[in-house]
């Protein structure tokens, strides 16, 4: 019943951004869709957006739709910065967010 702690577990508790200290080099500054960003004020699914994002580069128009019917999308992004204080790869959320915006045309 050790995983039933979790749902009393103080904010303290819940941190993971400890493995930012076990971060491979070369994976610093990629988002690997972790959501240890979460969670965003205003609802972003950071992960997906750039999980889509990241396909539709690649050329899968799927993904693109897929980011198109997202009820919340980056034009919500408030640049508050929560995600890059949270996120153990030194991921720079909010000019990523710019980035993804900007890529969808919004």
């Amino acid at each position: 019943m050790d995983i039933l702690k979790y749902t009393t577990a103080t904010p303290e508790e819940k941190e993971y951004s400890i493995i930012g200290n076990f971060t491979p080099v070369d994976a610093e500054g990629k988002c690997v869709y972790c959501n240890h960003c979460e969670p965003c004020p205003v609802g972003l699914d950071i992960g997906l957006i750039n999980k889509y994002y990241d396909l539709a580069v690649l050329g899968d128009n799927l993904a693109k739709d897929h980011y198109m019917n997202l009820e919340k999308k980056t034009g919500d992004c408030i640049t508050c910065g929560h995600c890059n204080s949270r996120c153990p790869f030194k991921v720079d959320q909010v000019d990523r967010m710019k980035i993804i915006r900007e890529y969808f045309g919004e």
